[in-house]
C-alpha cells in the first residue's frame, strides 16, 4: 500500500513538473504576457493594458508596420535591459525618410496611423471655438499646456479630422499641427557594405561599437578599424527601425539608434486585459 502511494506521489509530482516546464517553455520560446508600462503606444495600446507577445522565430516577426517589444540596445544597458514597445517601420535595406505626411519607406509613403499622437498648436483667436469642440464631441484633453499663442494639445490624426470638420473657417486657420522635421536613413543588413556618411555614423554609431568592440574608434567624425579610418562597415545581423505610436513622449530608434535581432522580443498579438473592456481580446493594430 506504502509502496502504490509512493509511486502515485512520484506520479504527480512528474506530471506537475513536465507542466511546469511546458509552461516556461511555451513563455520562453512561443508567447509570453507583458504588461504596458507607458504610453508610448498611445492610442493602439493604453497604459495598464496586459498583452501577448508572440515570440515565435517566423518570417515576419518582426513584421512591417507591426508593434514590436524589444530590449535597449545601448551598451550603458546592458545590465537593467529595458524593455519598449514601438511600431516597426524600417526593415533591413529599408531607405527611409520621415516628414510631416507620415513614412516613406523605400520612396512609398505609409501614412501616420490614425491613432498616433501629435501636438496641435491653437491660438488665442480660435481657442474658444476647438475647447467648445472638443468638448461636444467627448475628446479627451491630453497635456493641455497654456502658451505665449493660446494653448498647446495632443491629438490623434482622427481626432484633427473631427475637429476640423466641425470648425468654422477662420478658427480652422488658428488649430495648427506642429511642425516634424525630416530625415532619411538607410537600415543595416546583415552581410551588406553600408555606407558610412555623418547621418549614418550617428545614427549606427552604438552598433558599430557593439559589432566591433575595442577595435571601432570614433574621432573626429570619422570611424577607424584597427586604426585604419574606414567610409564603410559590414554588420553581423540585420537591424530594424523603431517609431512609437505617440512619438512626442515615446523612447524609440530616434533615441536608441537601429535595433539588432537579437533584441527583438516578439510581435504584440493581441490585448487580453484593459480598463477598455471593448479593446479584450482585440488584436493590435
Amino acid at each position: 500500500m506504502a509502496r502504490q502511494t509512493f509511486i502515485s506521489a512520484v506520479k504527480w509530482l512528474a506530471t506537475i513538473a513536465l507542466l511546469a516546464g511546458g509552461v516556461m517553455a511555451v513563455r520562453y520560446y512561443c508567447m509570453e504576457s507583458f504588461r504596458v508600462s507607458t504610453d508610448s503606444m498611445e492610442a493602439a495600446l493604453h497604459k495598464g493594458d496586459y498583452i501577448l507577445v508572440n515570440k515565435l522565430p517566423l518570417k515576419d516577426n518582426p513584421g512591417r508596420n507591426r508593434v514590436v517589444l524589444f530590449t535597449s540596445p545601448l551598451l550603458k544597458d546592458t545590465v537593467s535591459n529595458p524593455l519598449f514597445l514601438s511600431r516597426c517601420i524600417g526593415m533591413p535595406g529599408d531607405t527611409i525618410r520621415v516628414g510631416n505626411d507620415g513614412y516613406r519607406v523605400n520612396g512609398k509613403l505609409i501614412p501616420h496611423s490614425p491613432q498616433s499622437l501629435n501636438r496641435y498648436m491653437v491660438t488665442k483667436a480660435g481657442q474658444d471655438e476647438v475647447s467648445a469642440v472638443q468638448k461636444k464631441l467627448n475628446i479627451p484633453v491630453r497635456e493641455w499646456k497654456e502658451e505665449a499663442f493660446g494653448f498647446s494639445l495632443y491629438l490623434t490624426s482622427f481626432e484633427e479630422y473631427q475637429i476640423r470638420e466641425e470648425l468654422s473657417e477662420d478658427s480652422n486657420i488658428h488649430f495648427i499641427k506642429d511642425h516634424t522635421d525630416s530625415y532619411e536613413l538607410i537600415v543595416p543588413r546583415k552581410g551588406r557594405a553600408y555606407r558610412l556618411d555623418a547621418a549614418a555614423l550617428t545614427a549606427c554609431r552604438e552598433a558599430i561599437q557593439t559589432e566591433a568592440g575595442d577595435k571601432a574608434v570614433f574621432r573626429n567624425g570619422k570611424l577607424f578599424l584597427d586604426g585604419r579610418e574606414t567610409d564603410f562597415f559590414f554588420f553581423d545581423q540585420d537591424y530594424y527601425w523603431m517609431l512609437s505610436d505617440n512619438t512626442n513622449e515615446a523612447i524609440d530608434s530616434r533615441h536608441l539608434g537601429f535595433i539588432p535581432r537579437d533584441h527583438i522580443i516578439g510581435n504584440a498579438w493581441f490585448c487580453w486585459y484593459s480598463k477598455d473592456r471593448q479593446r479584450i481580446f482585440k488584436p493590435v493594430n
